[in-house]
């Protein structure tokens, strides 16, 4: 039996197949400026921007910017679980499935705690308002850039952060840390001394 891809391609555009362009090209947009904003992102806070191309690397270096222990990584994929729990059931009678798939549901307000806990931990490592955490939690890329870009907003990797965010309560800043005595790298946020020339981070020339 011979098969046409274009025949079956042209039936599947037929019956509404079509709809889906416009989902695909957001989400590619989407990707495209989440790996962008990540990368201006993560060179803000001393890492290689490059580490933002890497799936799953990219979520590893993010919680350790934010100073989350590493296993928070694993509550931003609990979705995976929810989508294949999702699937099965619905190729399948089996009654308990539909009420698991129904539990399975509410896994996704998990990895939206888990972006919201990550938020916090970074928004006292800039030192800026917590409010901040609901902009990366839903709207991450725009939340990132506005960090990256921002030359008033710097990250403080001397800033002790809960591992758990703020489950564990209020954070503490370290003692050496005064806003008003400190200067940062333009070119990649590192904290810097008032009289250094140049960046100990990446060597910038910051005089």
């Amino acid at each position: 039996m011979k098969i046409n891809i274009f025949d079956d391609f042209s039936r599947f555009m037929d019956n509404g197949g079509w709809i889906l362009i416009p989902f695909l090209f957001f989400a590619f947009i989407m990707l495209i400026l989440k790996i962008v904003s990540r990368w201006i992102f993560f060179k803000k806070c001393g890492e290689e921007g490059w580490k933002a191309l890497i799936p799953v690397y990219t979520d590893v270096i993010f919680v350790k910017i934010s100073g989350l222990n590493w296993w928070w990584v694993l509550f931003l994929y609990v979705t995976i679980l929810q989508s294949i729990i999702s699937v099965i059931s619905a190729y399948s009678n089996l009654s308990y499935l539909q009420v698991i798939s129904a539990f399975a549901s509410m896994l996704s307000f998990v990895a939206i705690f888990a972006k919201v806990n990550i938020g916090y931990n970074i928004s006292k490592k800039f030192n800026i308002n917590a409010g901040y955490a609901a902009l990366i939690a839903l709207l991450e890329p725009i939340g990132l850039l506005i960090l990256g870009l921002s030359k008033n907003m710097n990250y403080d990797k001397d800033v002790v952060v809960s591992s758990n965010g703020f489950i564990k309560g209020n954070t503490v800043e370290s003692n050496n840390y005064r806003p008003n005595d400190t200067e940062f790298c333009e070119n990649c946020g590192n904290k810097i001394k008032k009289d250094s020339i140049y960046c100990e981070n990446c060597g910038n020339k910051v005089r």
